[in-house]
């Protein structure tokens, strides 16, 4: 596989579920779950925007997670990288 090729694959993956529209449901989720205290957050504040955010990048995190030992151990080498 070539460079262009695997960009085609990840653009073509990427147009297959888009990362936005699932960040965007799960927004949403969390806002109707009850676990969010944002009426006494400060409204200048990142905090609550950053928890959020990083609950719903942790769960999609989970979602994609490599199964095999071997990818696994792929993709833990390739974030000591990015």
């Amino acid at each position: 596989m070539t460079k262009e090729d695997l960009k085609k694959r990840f653009k073509e993956l990427i147009k297959q579920h888009p990362p936005l529209t699932e960040i965007e449901k799960l927004f949403n989720k969390a806002l109707n779950s009850g676990a969010l205290d944002y009426e006494n957050d400060l409204e200048q504040d990142y905090r609550l925007a950053k928890i959020i955010y990083h609950a719903i990048l942790s769960t999609m995190a989970d979602q994609w997670q490599p199964i095999t030992k071997e990818n696994k151990e792929a993709a833990a080498n390739l974030q000591k990288f990015i």
